[in-house]
């Protein structure tokens, strides 16, 4: 049981209930978010823009989200990002070296720059000035902009998760929630 109740869909407005079921699954998120009507229609509306109109490339995105969630400590974050991530193209080996990015040979060194970017901006809000001059060698603006947002945003999302105790769905981990589903066995 979460630490705050889902939302009681039967106070919703009828504009939020069809928001919070239009996808193919619910999830526990949105069903705590939505205890907040006053944030849940832009809540939504953000995650989905920089999942799905963003310049930022997919794969460097996901990856950012998924050091976002082991430096979280977020399990919710992490099971529902992996499915996504592999479906964008991060590996099972980069996965695997999520815990300790810096080491590992599986990424390029702008992958390298956004895990170590992230790093920075997830443990210290800012990322130091020097990576970030790195990055505006590979990255314009917009994609800049739209790591930073996605880095704060999928933080914000762990901070009510882990304190809030959202629990885990029966699905998570096992689909793409972009996508299609994914065998069971994942």
């Amino acid at each position: 049981m979460p630490l705050i109740p889902y939302v009681d869909e039967s106070k919703l407005s009828e504009e939020s209930r069809k928001l919070l079921h239009r996808g193919r699954v619910t999830m526990n998120i949105a069903r705590m978010v939505a205890n907040s009507e006053a944030a849940f229609y832009p809540f939504s509306k953000m995650g989905n823009s920089l999942m799905t109109r963003a310049k930022l490339d997919a794969k460097l995105r996901e990856l950012a989200i998924l050091r976002t969630a082991k430096v979280s400590r977020s399990v919710y974050e992490w099971t529902q990002h992996v499915p996504i991530a592999l479906a964008v193209g991060v590996t099972e080996d980069q996965i695997a070296a999520m815990d300790n990015p810096a080491g590992a040979k599986c990424f390029t060194d702008l992958e390298r720059l956004v895990l170590e970017f992230t790093e920075q901006v997830a443990r210290d809000v800012k990322g130091s000035p020097k990576t970030l001059a790195e990055l505006k060698k590979h990255l314009g603006p917009a994609e800049l902009v739209e790591l930073i947002l996605s880095i704060g945003f999928w933080g914000m999302v762990a901070r009510l998760l882990e304190t809030a105790e959202v629990e885990l769905e029966e699905f998570a981990g096992k689909i793409n929630l972009l996508g299609d589903f994914k065998a069971a066995s994942r």
